[in-house]
C-alpha cells in the first residue's frame, strides 16, 4: 500500500482513543502506539514529517494499519504496554524485564521481620526500600543497616529456637531472638527504627534513640544505654554523609532525555525522601516517535515490571498522555502520583541535572569503540544495508578433527554485547569436518528461532562458501524478506580482512583500520572467543565422562557423586580405596573398581613378571 493510500486509510480511523498497529509488507507488527484520537495521530505520520530519520525510516516500511478502540487513554496505555511486551515491535522503545534493580525487603509479615535482597515487588505485606542503582550500592547500605540495627539474618520465615546464637550475634550484627536474648517487643521496636531510617524520618529516629538511651541510663542499665549511644552516634554520622538533593522529602523518579546523531538515551534518577539513591540509563536505538511518546512508552513498560512507584515522576519533556499515565500509576500504587514537567524551582533543577547526566552518558557512548556510531554508518553505506545495523549477530564454528563440533552466535546490540541473546549450537546433523554443512545447520536453527529480534546484519566467519550455505537456508525456509548477510574472511598476511556480500564475486573494500571494518572484526573475534570456550568445555566434559564411563559398576549417579565429592577426575585418581568408599552411594566393591581402574598398571609393574 503506497503512502497516499495509507494516508487515506489513516483518515478513516475513528476519532476516539485506542491503540494503532503498523505492519510491514510481511504482516509483521513494527510499531505500536496509543492516541487520544486515532485519526489525528495516524494522519500525522503521513504529513510533512517533523520527526527524526528513525520515524521516517518507520513510515517507509509501513504497509498496513490496524487499530483497537479503548474506552479511554488509560486503557490505551495499558493495552499498548501489553502489546509491546507480546509482539516486541522493532521501532518501539523496548525494555527487557529488568531484573538488575535490587531492593531491600523488610518482611513485616514475619513474627520477627528481617531484611532481604529482592528484585521483585510483591503485595505480601512487606515494606520495600529502593531501587538501588547497583548491587554494590545496595550491599553497602545493607551492611550499614545490619551494623546499626541488628535484625536477624537467617532466612527462615519461622524462627527456630536454638540454645546458642550464631556468629552474627558475637559480631554485634544480630540481636539473637532465636536464643531468646531479646524480647519480641524490643525486637519490633528495633524494626520501627529501621523503618524510620529508610523513610528518612531522621529527627524522629534520633529523638527515639535519645529517649531510649536516657531511659536505660535512669534504670542504671548502662550496657544498653551505651548501645543506644553508639547507635545514635553512628546514625547521626550516616545522616551527615547522605546527599540531600530535595527538601520536599518525597519519593521522586526524574527523567532526562538526550539526543545526538540519531541516538537517544534516557537517564532515570531515583530520589527517596530527598536523598539521591542513584540513576539508571536506558538506550533507545531504533525507537521512533516523538520524545514524549518514547518517554511514555518507556515509563509504561518500566512500572509495568512492578518497580516501586514514587510520589512524583518528573520529566524533561512534555508527555502527551501524562494524565492517563498519572491515573494508571495512581491506581497501581493505591495513592496519588503526580506526573509533570516542572518549569521552575528546585524540581526543574533536578530535571536539568538528569538531562545533563543523559547528555554526558550519551556522549561517552558515542565515543566508545563498541558503539561505533561512525562505524555503523560506514557499515550501512559500504554494505548497502536498508537500516543502520544496530543489531549485528556474529556466527562461528569450532571442531577438532570432527570431535564435538559446535557453533555459536554472539550479538552486538545497541552498542554493547547482548549476552542474554548469545546462543550455543551443538551440531546434530552435520558430520566430520564439513564446515559448510555445520554453518547450514546453525543458520537454519537460528532463523527458526522466533523468540529473538530480527537482526540488521548476520555476520558469518568465512567467505562466499559460508554465505552460500546461509542463502541455501533462506531458500529452503522460503523466507521472503531475509536479514542482510555478510561474510568476514581473514586476509592474507599483511592485508586487511575481506568482507563478502551475496551476489558479489569480489570482496567489499574497507579502508584498513577503518571504524566499520574494526567493528566487524570485533564481532567476529567475540564469536570466535565464545565458540572456542564452549568447545573446550564440551570436550573437557566429554573427556571426563568417557574416562569414568569405562569403569565397571560406575553408573551416572555414582559418576556424579564422585565428581561432586572430589571436584575432578584427577582427584579421584589420587584417592585411596577408603576415601572413595566414603562417597555417598559408592560401595566398597565399587570403590575398589575405581581404584583398580586407575592403578592396575602400577600394581602390575610393581609385581614384576
Amino acid at each position: 500500500m503506497d503512502r497516499e493510500k495509507l494516508k487515506l486509510k489513516a483518515g478513516e480511523l475513528p476519532d476516539e482513543s485506542g491503540v494503532y498497529l503498523m505492519k510491514d509488507s510481511r504482516g509483521r507488527i513494527i510499531y505500536i502506539g496509543k492516541a487520544k484520537s486515532l485519526r489525528k495521530r495516524a494522519i500525522s505520520y503521513f504529513q510533512k514529517s517533523t520527526f527524526g530519520f528513525k520515524t521516517e525510516n518507520l513510515v517507509a516500511k509501513i504497509a498496513d494499519l490496524e487499530f483497537i478502540l479503548t474506552d479511554n487513554e488509560k486503557e490505551a496505555l495499558i493495552l499498548e504496554n501489553s502489546l509491546i511486551k507480546r509482539h516486541k515491535p522493532r521501532y518501539n522503545a523496548r525494555l527487557k524485564d529488568d531484573k538488575t534493580h535490587p531492593y531491600l525487603q523488610l518482611t513485616m509479615q514475619d513474627a520477627y521481620p528481617r531484611l532481604a535482597v529482592v528484585r521483585r515487588i510483591k503485595k505480601d505485606g512487606s515494606m520495600y526500600f529502593g531501587p538501588f542503582s547497583s548491587t554494590a550500592a545496595m550491599r553497602k547500605t545493607l551492611r550499614l543497616v545490619q551494623r546499626l540495627f541488628p535484625l536477624r539474618q537467617c532466612r527462615r520465615h519461622e524462627l527456630k529456637k536454638v540454645d546458642r546464637p550464631c556468629l552474627n550475634y558475637e559480631l554485634g550484627r544480630c540481636s539473637a531472638p532465636c536464643a531468646g536474648l531479646i524480647s519480641r517487643e524490643d525486637y519490633l521496636a528495633l524494626v520501627d527504627e529501621v523503618c524510620l531510617f529508610f523513610k528518612g524520618k531522621n529527627k524522629k529516629l534520633t529523638e527515639t534513640l535519645k529517649i531510649k538511651m536516657l531511659d536505660a541510663s535512669r534504670r542504671l542499665d548502662f550496657e544498653n544505654a551505651s548501645k543506644y549511644r553508639d547507635r545514635l552516634n553512628d546514625v547521626e554520622k550516616t545522616l551527615e554523609r547522605q546527599k540531600m538533593v530535595s527538601t520536599d522529602m518525597k519519593d521522586q523518579d526524574i527523567i532526562g532525555l538526550a539526543q545526538d546523531r540519531g541516538q537517544i538515551l534516557v537517564a532515570m534518577q531515583f530520589v527517596r525522601r530527598g536523598i539521591f539513591l542513584g540513576s539508571r540509563n536506558f538506550y533507545l536505538s531504533a525507537a521512533a516517535g516523538s520524545p514524549g511518546e518514547m518517554i511514555e512508552s518507556l515509563l509504561g513498560q518500566y512500572y509495568g515490571f512492578d518497580h516501586l512507584i514514587p510520589d512524583e515522576v518528573l520529566s524533561s519533556v512534555d508527555l502527551e498522555s501524562g494524565g492517563a499515565l498519572q491515573d494508571w500509576l495512581s491506581e497501581k500504587r493505591g495513592r496519588k502520583v503526580r506526573v509533570k514537567r516542572p518549569m521552575r524551582g528546585q524540581k526543574k533543577n533536578l530535571v536539568e541535572l538528569a538531562v545533563a547526566n543523559a547528555e554526558t552518558a550519551l556522549a561517552e557512548r558515542l565515543r566508545a569503540a563498541d558503539l561505533g556510531a561512525e562505524a555503523l554508518f560506514e557499515i550501512q553505506k559500504k554494505l548497502e544495508l536498508p537500516d543502520l545495523p544496530q543489531r549485528i549477530e556474529g556466527f562461528d564454528l569450532s571442531n577438532l578433527r570432527g570431535d564435538s563440533p559446535v557453533g555459536a552466535m554472539v550479538v552486538l546490540d545497541d552498542g554493547g554485547w547482548s549476552k542474554s541473546d548469545y546462543r550455543r549450537f551443538r551440531i546434530k546433523t552435520a558430520s566430520g569436518q564439513d564446515d559448510y554443512a555445520m554453518m547450514y545447520e546453525i543458520i537454519d536453527r537460528r532463523l527458526r528461532k522466533e523468540d529473538l529480534p530480527r537482526p540488521d546484519l548476520m555476520l558469518l566467519d568465512g567467505g562466499r562458501g559460508q554465505l552460500g550455505m546461509a542463502l541455501a537456508v533462506i531458500k529452503d525456509l522460503n523466507i521472503e524478506d531475509p536479514p542482510p548477510l555478510a561474510g568476514l574472511a581473514k586476509g592474507k598476511e599483511g592485508r586487511p580482512d575481506h568482507v563478502y556480500r551475496p551476489g558479489r564475486k569480489n570482496p567489499i573494500n574497507f579502508r584498513p583500520g577503518s571504524p566499520g571494518l574494526l567493528l566487524l572484526m570485533r564481532v567476529r573475534d567475540e564469536a570466535h572467543r565464545f565458540v572456542q570456550a564452549y568447545h573446550h568445555r564440551l570436550r573437557g566434559k566429554n573427556s571426563t565422562r568417557s574416562t569414568l564411563e569405562n569403569i565397571s559398576g560406575i553408573g551416572p549417579a555414582r559418576r556424579k557423586a564422585l565428581l561432586r565429592h572430589f571436584n575432578s577426575v584427577e582427584a579421584v585418581k589420587k584417592a585411596s580405596v577408603g576415601e572413595i568408599a566414603e562417597v555417598s552411594g559408592v560401595s566398597r566393591h565399587a570403590a575398589e573398581s575405581v581404584y583398580h581402574f586407575f592403578h592396575a598398571g602400577k600394581q602390575e609393574a610393581a609385581n614384576g613378571p
